[in-house]
């Protein structure tokens, strides 16, 4: 499973003790507000190939989980501070309905990682031009 989990570069790359996180999409999001839609797209790519490769697996590698479940709060908890008025951080360049669709985007690879499902792009009004 560790090979595994190396093909996943772009999801443990996001955490901050990675040698590689600056740059990344959460690094980009904690530390300036943006939401850099190449990094995010190249994560949401890992996400939904993790959720290919893992559709039949009894189990998720215990790194992988960690890594991916640490994000998602992470970025969760962003967001809810993005969205309270009394809070100092905000997303910067997307618009509430692009907040949104992103969301769900997130919410959805992640998901899929763990059951196994995963949604057709073309369902989706916002397309991971990397799938």
């Amino acid at each position: 499973m560790k090979v595994q989990v190396l093909m996943f570069v772009h999801i443990l790359r996001n955490l901050p003790e990675h040698p590689n996180w600056e740059g990344s999409f959460y690094e980009q999001l904690t530390e300036y507000g943006t939401w850099n839609k190449k990094e995010f797209w190249l994560l949401h790519r890992d996400l939904v190939l993790a959720a290919h490769e893992l559709k039949d697996a009894e189990t998720v590698d215990k790194q992988l989980a960690e890594a991916i479940v640490r994000l998602q709060a992470n970025v969760d908890r962003l967001l809810m501070a993005h969205f309270d008025q009394n809070d100092v951080f905000t997303i910067l360049d997307l618009s509430a309905d692009e907040t949104y669709a992103f969301k769900e985007r997130f919410e959805m690879a992640v998901a899929g990682v763990f059951s196994g499902k995963v949604i057709a792009e073309d369902a989706f009004e916002l397309i991971n031009p990397l799938l």
